[in-house]
């Protein structure tokens, strides 16, 4: 491939079946496909290449099809001047771009190897998925890297331009030496090393520990021009350049897309309507890696702020798995597939305990790596590990717009020593009723009082009468911010003889998704748990085990 006149030459695919349908770009001009050597008739539309195989004896483990080819590309590879005045070079895929400039099957569950042979200009260098050969050299004008995993189009990418490559200290693993390294424009290295990716070698222990050894060669965070915040291609992420000169650029971008390693990228959703299995996974991730090496309250803040943008975004009315947006992915890449998928993760790992929820997820990852899942698949994986149905689960929080809207309402019954709650779910109709198997009530009373209570709420309107030793004051739902919901109240003053009898009083709606009091609201109150250090072994990171038992509850 020579970048300088724009020629792509040999370029090979791997066939299998009767028939090639390939997307290689309007903007083709000329193609010349053959067989090992032996030209073959095909049929090109402008869109769709297709290269009939009838009269060929296929082999099982496939043919090679040698695909010649030259021309400008309109996109997915971006040719032009970078944000410090130099020439570059980026591939630019997702969501179906590739087809722009390789000839591919371009759909998240054609996974295939990859391996890409660059000639660069004196001076530049090439960085693309996989290990380059041992003889390659920092200085060499042609360069040659090879992923010799499966990964899907739209991560095959490489980039070519003046680069200052840092190497940060490998992730040994066994035998195993996996280089970590940052390729960023000259300019901007020392801040790139100094700031977002001063752990980058951290983080991924982290993933290590938590879900598997890293499944690639080598990680390279690279500078350059994607329209994208970052991008999260195979062994060679992409990150947008213009953070870096505005020296903006922080961790949380590193953290999420070195999760997509694992989590996206060697498991791929299967169609785009289940791509919260790849954002969602990453934003989740974002927070617990976070936490495991800054502490809990790194999750904390992370799960507030997707639950704030997921209530102020305009996708409330829609499910997580959006088939009407099958062909339009990027209308996907919206607070469903980012903070709410998130949040079904964090919700997941309440109901299963820390130990089945991270051997879930081991096991899902074991289970399709480099192959793709479905929605259906993670359940029943989750569903093996927790030993219970998790059915009512998936359907709500995936397949059904929304979130819980709770008006709760309570008196005390001072002779039972009782408190009588109502919780009626005033979400619209069309959103259905959300089951919440283990909702806490913190009841607060005189002298600094206080008692939690779990109860279920499976209808529309449920009753509960809930044995209190005191005359509350207050009551605050879900005070350790476990569900995705939000909650307004009404409740009764308490008279002098703590008989709980009073006007009737409206708490305004909980302004942040941890504040959830009843008769009165601090929305700059923290969380009580997170001060403690019980909560904040219980936050920490799955790969610890402090729970005296772990069990999925229905």
């Amino acid at each position: 491939m020579v970048i300088d006149d724009v020629r792509w030459i040999d370029p090979i695919t791997l066939i299998r079946g009767d028939t090639v349908a390939a997307h290689p770009g309007q903007s083709i001009a000329v193609i010349t496909p053959g067989a090992i050597g032996t030209p073959v008739s095909y049929k090109y539309d402008g869109r769709v290449l297709r290269i009939p195989l009838g009269h060929l004896e296929v082999r099982e483990s496939g043919e090679l099809v040698v695909i010649r080819y030259h021309g400008r590309p309109r996109d997915g590879l971006i040719i032009g001047v970078n944000a410090r005045g130099r020439r570059s070079v980026f591939a630019d895929n997702w969501p179906e771009r590739a087809r722009f400039w390789i000839p591919t099957v371009d759909r998240p569950d054609a996974k295939a190897k990859v391996m890409f042979i660059v000639a660069v200009p004196q001076g530049w260098r090439a960085v693309a998925n996989g290990t380059s050969p041992p003889w390659q050299t920092w200085n060499d004008d042609v360069w040659t890297w090879t992923e010799n995993r499966p990964i899907p189009p739209y991560t095959m990418v490489l980039g070519a331009g003046e680069f200052t490559v840092s190497q940060h200290r490998p992730v040994i693993n066994g035998r195993d030496t996996i280089p970590i390294q940052v390729w960023s424009y000259p300019e901007d290295s020392a801040f790139a090393d100094s700031v977002p990716f001063r752990r980058a070698t951290e983080i991924v222990e982290v993933m290590q520990r938590l879900i598997a050894p890293f499944p690639y060669e080598k990680l390279a965070h690279v500078q350059s021009s994607t329209k994208f915040g970052g991008m999260e291609n195979s062994s060679a992420i992409f990150y947008a350049e213009k953070p870096y000169v505005d020296r903006k650029m922080r961790e949380g971008v590193v953290r999420h897309e070195t999760a997509h390693q694992w989590f996206g990228d060697a498991v791929t959703e299967r169609d785009w309507p289940d791509i919260w299995l790849s954002e969602g996974f990453a934003t989740y991730f974002d927070g617990v890696i976070g936490a495991a090496l800054d502490g809990d309250s790194v999750l904390v803040n992370s799960m507030r702020s997707n639950a704030e943008a997921y209530f102020k975004s305009d996708v409330t009315d829609r499910p997580i798995v959006d088939s009407a947006y099958a062909g339009d992915p990027i209308k996907l890449l919206n607070a469903n597939s980012y903070p709410k998928g998130a949040w079904v993760l964090h919700m997941l790992r309440g109901i299963a305990g820390d130990s089945a929820f991270f051997h879930g997820l081991r096991a899902y990852y074991k289970t399709y790596r480099d192959t793709n899942a479905t929605s259906e698949d993670f359940q029943h994986v989750m569903e093996r590990a927790c030993h219970t149905d998790l059915g009512w689960f998936f359907r709500q929080w995936l397949h059904q717009p929304g979130y819980p809207q709770l008006d709760v309402s309570w008196h005390y019954d001072a002779g039972a020593r009782r408190a009588v709650v109502g919780i009626t779910q005033h979400q619209k109709l069309g959103r259905g009723v959300f089951r919440l198997p283990a909702l806490t009530l913190e009841f607060h009373g005189p002298a600094g009082a206080v008692a939690r209570r779990t109860v279920a709420v499976t209808g529309r309107e449920s009753s509960l009468n809930v044995a209190v030793p005191f005359a509350p004051t207050e009551i605050r739902v879900d005070p350790d911010g476990k569900l995705l919901l939000q909650a307004t109240a009404t409740g009764l003053q308490r008279s002098p003889d703590g008989a709980g009898a009073g006007s009737g009083r409206r708490a305004p709606r909980s302004a942040g998704l941890h504040d959830r009091r009843v008769g009165r609201q601090s929305p700059r109150r923290a969380l009580p748990g997170a001060r403690s250090r019980q909560r904040r072994l219980r936050l920490a990171a799955g790969f610890r085990r402090h729970r005296k038992a772990d069990r999925c509850e229905s």
